[in-house]
């Protein structure tokens, strides 16, 4: 649902910036903030589609997916795995063992040489689901098994190659699975709670919380912003508690087991995309109670996509950037220094249209993706006396 959404935004926003993307100055970007640059992105690998998903193993090593772009030429090779071997400065495509183009909505990286990738192969039916795996770094991907029964696989995260969660729907019900094997085998888990509609960004801390931002169904287009908590690993699930008129939710990152935040939109279409502002929701108790963040009135992303925290005091969020009447999208970046209590907005040098995901490897650097483009953010420094409460 999401991938869709952003694809969306992203065709409509993709011919808003001017300069060569192999220039050594920096492209200028419509609604670009002056000053030195700490986002620098760059076009992703000739072939590749939509990226929407992203998994860093080390500060160096990281790995995007997604699905071929709407105009992909037939004849043409498409690219749905784009890897990194030098922390974003440079990408090049990877392929999937077998000839096949599967539509890829997560990845999760454990190792430097093991990666594991979520999906569907576009059929609609039961069986249709996608597990693609690589232990040698991406030189080859070949298929895993998929969870049984699996329509789509829409997330999933790994603490480690014998402790991998996805999220997983059958068109009718939406489950968690398990794999111990790293996708040789999945033992399938609680239910999330019915009529939740789940993102492509499940959170889980090992041996302990898992988290899921989505939205349910209100009116015939539109949803209410949601959260599906777990609090023993995905074996049961439920609503956590957020506030009434919540906005589309999209990513969610914690800064410790008790402290996660939750990024959406204002917004609560979900069959086509209005612009809006950027929402975030703040918790302190693992995910089960969800208030409003005193900075969601001052985000400088609107409708976020990505959210990526990789320390107590540090994080970032990328999404959409409206500006003009009638309103055109640009990719937006904000980083935090507080834990999250307030954002300011990065700099950006040709980053033309919306970033859907976002990955933080060191607390210095992260990547971002979105469309057909790929990112480098650098991260500010927060102050010593800085502590997330």
């Amino acid at each position: 649902m999401f991938l869709i959404l952003g694809a969306v935004a992203i065709t409509s926003s993709g011919c808003v910036f001017s300069g060569h993307p192999g220039s050594t100055k920096a492209a200028h970007v419509l609604g670009e903030p002056k000053g030195t640059a700490l986002a620098v992105g760059q076009p992703a690998p000739s072939g590749t589609g939509e990226l929407g998903a992203l998994s860093c193993a080390t500060d160096r090593r990281c790995w995007a997916v997604g699905i071929v772009g709407p105009n992909a030429d037939a004849s043409s090779v498409a690219t749905v795995i784009d890897a990194t071997t030098n922390g974003g400065r440079t990408w090049k495509a990877q392929r999937v063992a077998g000839g096949s183009t599967p539509q890829l909505s997560g990845v999760s990286c454990p190792t430097p040489t093991e990666c594991m990738a979520v999906g569907s192969n576009g059929a609609s039916l039961p069986g249709s689901g996608v597990v693609i795996s690589t232990s040698d770094a991406g030189a080859t991907w070949s298929a895993a098994a998929s969870p049984q029964n699996a329509l789509v696989v829409s997330s999933v995260t790994c603490a480690s190659p014998t402790d991998c969660t996805a999220v997983v729907s059958d068109g009718t019900s939406t489950w968690s699975a398990h794999s111990p094997d790293f996708g040789q085998s999945w033992q399938q888990q609680g239910n999330l709670p019915a009529g939740f509609l789940p993102g492509n960004d499940i959170t889980c801390i090992a041996g302990g919380i898992c988290i899921d931002a989505g939205y349910v169904p209100t009116t015939n287009g539109h949803g209410q912003g949601a959260v599906a908590v777990s609090a023993d690993g995905g074996q049961t699930w439920a609503l956590a508690s957020v506030p009434a008129g919540t906005g589309v939710l999209q990513s969610t990152a914690c800064l410790s087991p008790s402290a996660c935040l939750a990024a959406g939109t204002t917004g609560t279409t979900v069959s086509d995309v209005v612009p809006a502002k950027g929402e975030l929701l703040r918790s302190t108790d693992g995910g089960h109670t969800w208030v409003p963040s005193s900075s969601t009135s001052t985000l400088p992303v609107d409708d976020v996509y990505g959210l990526a925290c990789p320390s107590d005091d540090q994080c970032a969020m990328v999404g959409t950037t409206w500006m003009g009447f009638p309103a055109v999208g640009t990719g937006g970046v904000a980083e935090s220094t507080d834990g999250g209590l307030t954002f300011r907005n990065s700099p950006t040098s040709y980053v033309p249209i919306a970033l859907t995901a976002v990955a933080c490897p060191s607390v210095s650097r992260c990547i971002a993706v979105g469309g057909n483009t790929v990112a480098r953010l650098t991260l500010l420094r927060p102050p010593r006396h800085t502590r997330q409460t």
